[in-house]
């Protein structure tokens, strides 16, 4: 099972970094828990020697006066596999924090969009650790689970009431509509059209003019309108 482990002595904070775990795990049938402390205390120290497979930290660098820095240095003395992602006020204190060797994933500072950098961050930290969010269905009565990395995109299928998912190496036809689906997916999917939603991190490149997409196998779509252009010139290439 994969544990998140946040420490943060501000109670909106830890509730804000709980919100954003849950938005990226979502669309995942991954096993995970997430674990909130709000000091560095002796359950906290006797978590790091336990067994309980893959873990994200997510340290404070300053709580109730002991340093996340500290804390980071002890995980190291006995575990470089797990991840360590540093979430502070004290951006100041990046330099020596790399310069430490501590291995951490990424510094991020709680006064710039944090939430939208820690989610991109754990995003990272799931591919790092080889944890892969899924879009599981049920169809016709057999199950699916799709990995949400090899899906292209996903369009309105007009002569039925259903939807197809385009992925690298097939499609699938699922008796759910756009708007379900878009829900039970993360930030990396958008809709370009009224009848079609693309991974933006499969989009080799956009021809606004001549509203082409293209995808990195080289697949193109014209599903792209002028409702949608904007927000899609801001998230995709953002």
């Amino acid at each position: 099972m994969l544990h998140f482990v946040v420490c943060d002595d501000n109670a909106p904070t830890r509730e804000k970094v709980n919100k954003v775990i849950t938005k990226l795990m979502l669309p995942s049938d991954a096993e995970y828990k997430t674990l909130l402390f709000s000091q560095y205390d002796k359950s906290f120290i006797q978590f790091i020697d336990k067994k309980v497979g893959k873990k994200i930290y997510i340290l404070d660098v300053e709580v109730n006066f002991q340093s996340g820095l500290d804390v980071a240095r002890k995980i190291r003395e006995k575990d470089w596999e797990s991840i360590i992602i540093i979430l502070t006020a004290h951006y100041e204190l990046a330099y020596n924090a790399f310069k430490n060797r501590l291995m951490l994933l990424d510094f991020i500072s709680k006064f710039d969009d944090y939430e939208h950098n820690l989610y991109e961050t754990l995003k990272l930290a799931l591919k790092a650790i080889n944890v892969k969010k899924q879009l599981s269905f049920e169809f016709n009565r057999i199950s699916y689970k799709i990995d949400l990395d090899d899906i292209l995109y996903i369009i309105k299928d007009t002569a039925k009431r259903n939807s197809i998912i385009k992925t690298f190496a097939k499609e699938y036809s699922v008796a759910l509509t756009l708007n379900e689906i878009i829900k039970m997916l993360p930030n990396s999917f958008i809709q370009t059209h009224r009848a079609c939603i693309i991974n933006k991190d499969n989009v080799k490149n956009i021809d606004f003019k001549s509203n082409v997409i293209t995808f990195n196998n080289n697949e193109k779509i014209t599903l792209l309108s002028k409702t949608y252009k904007k927000d899609v010139k801001q998230y995709v290439f953002n």
